[in-house]
Parts: structure tokens; sequence; C-alpha cells
């Protein structure tokens, strides 16, 4: 170690031999190619192609008559006895839960590698707004290994609401089978 340091301390403080330095030679570069011409494209004029005329649009010539006169009245005759006896006459439209959106579950990657295929039913309640919330797993086979898929995968489900008397009500313990099986 202390002989790098010897050596590092001559060159900074050893003396320099002015006889043998030589004076740099100067270097210039030069561009050897010309530069070319720019031409103007605006001095070129393009001819268009004109676009064909357009049609005129034909009159209608209008009649001094009524219009009333010139259209045909229909009127429906219907008997709607039989649809009525059928149907509640209570205050709004009532009916159950519509699935909007069914979201296909993801396939675990463990029962993927081991080609393990099965099903979960899974238990909830579809809010007000179409949303579903407390999903809970009833019955799987097998057990434990698609749970998680399914919980997830229902979450993302979406509903009309179930309307009674015209208002969204949530509809408790709704239970949907989810199935899995591989591509064959």
């Amino acid at each position: 170690m202390a002989v790098y340091f010897s050596v590092l301390g001559n060159l900074i403080g050893g003396s320099v031999d002015v006889i043998n330095v030589r004076e740099a030679t100067r270097i210039e570069f030069t561009r050897m190619g010309k530069d070319t011409d720019v031409a103007s494209k605006r001095d070129e004029k393009v001819e268009r192609e004109r676009p064909p005329p357009t049609p005129e649009v034909p009159q209608m010539a209008i009649s001094a008559g009524s219009v009333e006169s010139n259209v045909a009245q229909i009127t429906p005759n219907l008997d709607a006895r039989g649809a009525m006896s059928k149907m509640s006459l209570s205050a709004g439209s009532d009916r159950d839960t519509i699935p909007l959106v069914r979201v296909p579950p993801d396939y675990p990657p463990r029962a993927l590698s081991r080609g393990i295929e099965g099903w979960v039913v899974v238990q909830f309640t579809i809010t007000g707004t179409g949303t579903v919330k407390d999903a809970i797993v009833v019955d799987a086979k097998p057990k434990g290994i698609f749970d998680d898929a399914a919980i997830k995968a229902i979450l993302r489900y979406r509903y009309n609401p179930k309307i009674e008397g015209g208002v969204a009500v949530e509809r408790v313990g709704v239970r949907q089978k989810i199935s899995f099986a591989l591509e064959k």
C-alpha cells in the first residue's frame, strides 16, 4: 500500500521534462459532401378532382286539404279479460330478481395443475341496489378447494333487485351452484 502512495507522490510532485514536449498539431474537420437544393412543394400546383354535383332534392306538392283525411285511422279492439285474470292488482309491478351480470370464476391454479373438478353451492343476499353481500359456502365437492374462487365470483354478480309494491327490496337466502370443470 505504501508503494502506491509513493508512486502517486512522485507523479504529483515530479518534474516535467520540457525538452521532450511537442507542440500539439491542429486537426480540422471539413465536410466533404455538398448540400442539396431544397425544392419547395409550394411551387407545384396539384389538381384535384371535383366532387360530383349533388342531386337536387325533389319537392313534395302539398295539397290544401287536411292531413287527417289522407291518413287511415284504426281503432284497436282488445279483449283483456283473460290477461287480467293472471295479473295481480297491487300497486306497482312486482317481480323477482333478474340476473344481469354473471362473472365466471377463476379456476384455482392448484386445482388446475392437479386436474381437480368439482362444484360449490353459495348462499347470498341480493341488496336493493342489485349487488351481492353475505356470501357463504353451503356445500362443496371437494370441500375447501373451490370455495374462495366461488365467493369471489358471486360477489361480482349483479342483479335487477326484487320489486315488491313498487319498491326494491333485499332478497335473502339466494342459492347458486357454481361448477368447476376442465376443458377436454
